[in-house]
């Protein structure tokens, strides 16, 4: 059972406002509900901008468009309006300039930047500019998707290599949900993001490849589609994703598992979110075992106690984090 709540939807246009009072309205609602902002615009007819914005658990979104411009979040704002936040920033167009911690990176179209909001930044678009943008709390962002502090912003390229897939894939997750959020799994959703939040951060340290990272796209997509199914191997997950199985052991191993441990450790990460869940109360423990492809509930207990740190029967019922995969 899915959980697909409602989700309310809030926007902005600057052009129903005077151009005089066009800054002041969009830093106000940014104030309200992104970040607190100062924002600058040297075009004639001032700041032109749109901004959509929605939340799914966790997570929220984003839409945002405009002509060139520039943000800035000083310290003062940062004191003023604290925010315990990382964001992730997909640049769709426009060319884009980020600074903050005494780094400055210039974005193209495709790049992803992922920062951390407790400090002090500037943001510029330099034409007209589009742009999805994920907020997500710093405590889960630390506890899912990466052990170590951001200690300044983290370029993920999209021009080559991993970057361009996982982008890419980004793209695709937040602009579905942009463009249908009646239709949202919202547990899925934050699953799926914060796996390909975790792939960005390891293959920004190990420099993957764009193949080596669409075979391990496809071989996570095929272990998520087929979890219930007790007779999904390994060998299906590795012809799924178009290699052999030996290759994708050897993918796999930067990650720490083969693709049999992989299996396991999808399974209890799917049984921990629905026992977290409220949707899936009317499950027995027993059923959600069953419904994430164990058949053997001795295997069950054993496995997560050992993967989670505490029963099946303890998890039940509490709001915590999915544990990141080492």
């Amino acid at each position: 059972m899915p959980s697909l709540a409602p989700c309310a939807v809030n926007r902005i246009a600057t052009d129903a406002f005077p151009a005089s009072q066009r800054l002041d309205q969009w830093e106000a609602y940014n104030a309200s509900f992104l970040v607190g902002l100062r924002c600058s615009s040297y075009a004639d007819e001032g700041l032109n901008a749109q901004q959509s914005n929605m939340a799914f658990g966790q997570l929220a979104l984003a839409d945002i468009e405009g002509n060139a411009h520039v943000i800035e979040r000083t310290p003062q704002l940062v004191r003023q309006h604290p925010k315990e936040s990382v964001f992730v920033s997909l640049v769709l167009s426009s060319g884009a300039f980020f600074y903050q911690e005494h780094r400055c990176i210039h974005l193209a179209p495709g790049d992803l930047v992922i920062y951390d909001t407790r400090h002090a930044y500037l943001f510029g678009f330099t034409h007209q500019m589009h742009q999805f943008l994920v907020d997500m709390p710093a405590d889960w962002f630390y506890r899912s998707c990466s052990r170590t502090q951001l200690q300044g912003p983290v370029c993920i390229p999209g021009g080559a290599g991993s970057g361009r897939v996982l982008n890419h894939a980004f793209q695709k997750l937040v602009g579905n949900a942009m463009a249908h959020p009646g239709g949202v799994d919202q547990d899925r959703m934050q699953f799926e993001a914060s796996d390909l939040l975790r792939a960005m951060m390891a293959g920004e340290a190990t420099g993957c490849s764009a193949l080596r990272a669409s075979h391990l796209l496809a071989a996570r997509a095929h272990i998520d589609e087929h979890l219930h199914r007790h007779s999904l191997d390994a060998s299906e997950v590795a012809a799924a994703a178009g290699v052999s199985l030996r290759h994708l052991n050897r993918l796999l191993q930067t990650g720490g598992h083969s693709a049999t441990e992989l299996i396991l450790v999808r399974r209890l990460e799917r049984a921990a979110m629905e026992l977290r869940h409220p949707a899936f109360g009317r499950y027995s423990i027993a059923e959600i075992a069953y419904r994430c492809g164990f058949s053997s509930q001795s295997h069950f207990a054993r496995s997560f106690r050992s993967y989670h740190g505490m029963t099946p029967t303890q998890m039940r019922g509490q709001p915590g984090l999915h544990r990141a995969i080492p």
